[in-house]
């Protein structure tokens, strides 16, 4: 994926420049102030007596979550802007409601991961006429094309360790109020070694809040307050030790938003994750509703990074200009600006809060929670060139990470005969031909395990590889028949015997690929198998055919799990996105 990347430091500290220089010139204008009336907004800083600025409409949510519509409140949209963005825009709703209303100018929402949003701009934007990902690098990196204008930033938030707070003061690194201590990364390293901590986390390659963090621990342990280089890549005390910082992951995800509303949804299962220090905001406010821990948000202070969540037009010759400049002159305004500081994102220079005053902003930075809005809590890495960037990703993937050790469990019932077994071949293939693989930065260690169980009636022996050489599964795959019925709890109860001795020591996971509705006699003896295995290893599931919702969200209920949609996209690139979340 990352092969076409720029390599010249040259032509990406230009880039870096320019998008610093269009995000300080925009900031600057906020903090400011502007004329309300035209830029659509009437909340000045501090006031906590104006209306509030939260608009009566809301957006139409369709393709299982991932598309978000938004119309005027009036519903007479001048234009409509198609963007493509990171799922942590989800949190900011209210202010890009805000910024319809107040430009009248409608905008369709894909949400998708960063570096999908880096692959659009390498294509030539695709259908979109803008792009919103969480960081400037990956349009630096993917506008190859140069197609990306007026590029500014929107919000700033730093990636920050979440964790609980009873967790934190265990570890020396809170105080009883819920503030939090100076932490090294070091520090970090030290817990994980000790067994002391284990955290969840993005994959760096899959999700901007991976990378960063994981670029801010090379960078910090690097220890040269300089960005980062091959060189430092290369040396092996580096390597050892982000080796062993990232042995402490037992979670990863392609998606920061799901990672937080996996860790929400199982408080008593996860304890800390890498994350936006906004989406360990919204965190908190569910966590707190419910009577739970909080997560403090803990700065390593020798290095992090910070999320600068930029907007930019698309320029396919479509002629939006003049509608994209409005929709992104009313994300400036003092209400939507204020409405990105309610949702937990910083809008002044130097990540200081504009709105600090407002009490609604008080309540999202809490010190309680360990938020520290002084600049001087953010020590921000310099970026790296953009080769090497590529190669950190590659020594990643390669060699840094926790292996894999993924257990795939798929449908080879008589409904699959013709389509569905096709679609399958080519969804193994897109995952774990190793060709294929890395052009979505997927390919496996030599130490990740693959697993392939076919099913129907009665689950097949498995068929194991281990490291790069896939092939015997992929044979596997294609030579198989479809025949018979369908009981995916004997292929589940089949995986649960497959699994490594100790889980700690991968990123494990069960991937269930069905298109029909199960036969249910084995049902609850799985789950009963489950739940005494103490393994929690999750069982993600793709449905395609006619697979039975209510099954399978049963299934990644009981193991803080997820169910992916294949009726509707490519089955390749659902395969490539589950193998993102344990990749």
């Amino acid at each position: 994926m990352f092969r076409a990347v720029h390599s010249s430091m040259k032509t990406w500290t230009v880039a870096a420049i320019a998008a610093v220089l269009a995000m300080v010139m925009m900031l600057a204008g906020c903090a400011g102030g502007t004329d309300s009336q035209k830029n659509g907004g009437s909340t000045s800083s501090g006031d906590t007596s104006q209306t509030d600025p939260t608009s009566s409409a809301k957006p139409t949510v369709s393709n299982n979550g991932k598309t978000e519509t938004y119309k005027p409140a009036d519903g007479n949209a001048t234009a409509t802007l198609k963007i493509a963005s990171g799922s942590e825009n989800k949190e900011v709703s209210a202010a890009i409601q805000r910024a319809v209303d107040g430009s009248k100018i409608g905008v369709t929402i894909d949400y998708m991961g960063s570096l999908d949003i880096m692959n659009v701009l390498k294509n030539g934007g695709k259908s979109y006429d803008a792009v919103w990902p969480a960081s400037s690098m990956w349009i630096s990196m993917g506008d190859t094309k140069h197609i990306v204008k007026d590029q500014q930033s929107t919000s700033t938030t730093p990636i920050v360790f979440g964790i609980a707070k009873s967790k934190a003061q265990q570890l020396g690194w809170a105080n009883g109020d819920g503030t939090t201590k100076a932490v090294k990364t070091q520090d970090v390293i030290d817990a994980v070694k000790a067994k002391k901590l284990t955290f969840s986390m993005t994959s760096a390659t899959q999700s901007n809040s991976g990378a960063s963090a994981y670029l801010a621990f090379l960078t910090a342990i690097a220890g040269k307050n300089q960005a980062l280089t091959k060189a430092d890549l290369d040396n092996a005390n580096v390597q050892a030790n982000v080796h062993t910082l990232l042995s402490g992951v037992d979670r990863s995800s392609g998606s920061s938003d799901w990672l937080k509303d996996m860790v929400v949804a199982n408080p008593d299962r996860f304890n800390a994750m890498v994350n936006y220090e906004s989406l360990v905001i919204q965190a908190d406010r569910a966590l707190t509703a419910k009577g739970k821990d909080p997560l403090l948000a803990v700065y390593p202070s020798d290095g992090i990074a910070v999320s600068d969540s930029p907007l930019g037009y698309v320029d396919r010759g479509q002629n939006l200009n003049d509608a994209y400049d409005s929709f992104a002159k009313a994300l400036k305004s003092k209400d939507a600006k204020l409405l990105f500081e309610r949702a937990g994102r910083r809008t002044g220079l130097a990540g200081v809060l504009t709105y600090k005053n407002d009490a609604k902003v008080k309540d999202a930075f809490r010190s309680e929670w360990g938020i520290n809005t002084g600049a001087d809590a953010l020590k921000t890495i310099p970026l790296p060139a953009a080769d090497v960037i590529n190669e950190s990703l590659n020594v990643y993937q390669s060699s840094l990470r926790k292996p894999s050790w993924t257990v795939w469990v798929v449908d080879y019932s008589g409904s699959m005969q013709g389509d569905g077994k096709d679609g399958v071949v080519r969804g193994l293939n897109a995952a774990l031909d190793q060709t294929q693989a890395r052009q979505s930065h997927l390919e496996a260690g030599k130490n990740d395990v693959n697993i392939l169980i076919p099913f129907s009636g009665d689950a097949q022996e498995p068929t194991k590889s281990t490291g790069a050489d896939t092939t015997a599964i992929l044979q596997r795959g294609q030579q198989t028949d479809t025949i018979g019925g369908t009981d995916i709890y004997d292929g589940l109860d089949k995986a649960l015997q497959n699994l490594p001795k100790n889980t700690g020591d991968y990123t494990t996971a069960i991937v269930l690929m069905t298109d029909g509705v199960s036969q249910t006699g084995n049902k609850d003896a799985f789950t009963k198998q489950y739940k005494a295995s103490g393994h929690d290893v999750p069982v993600f599931s793709i449905m395609f055919g006619q697979a039975d919702p209510a099954q399978l969200n049963e299934l990644a209920k009981l193991s803080n799990a997820k169910v992916f949609d294949g009726r509707s996209e490519d089955l390749a690139s659902i395969f490539r996105q589950v193998k993102g979340f344990n990749g």
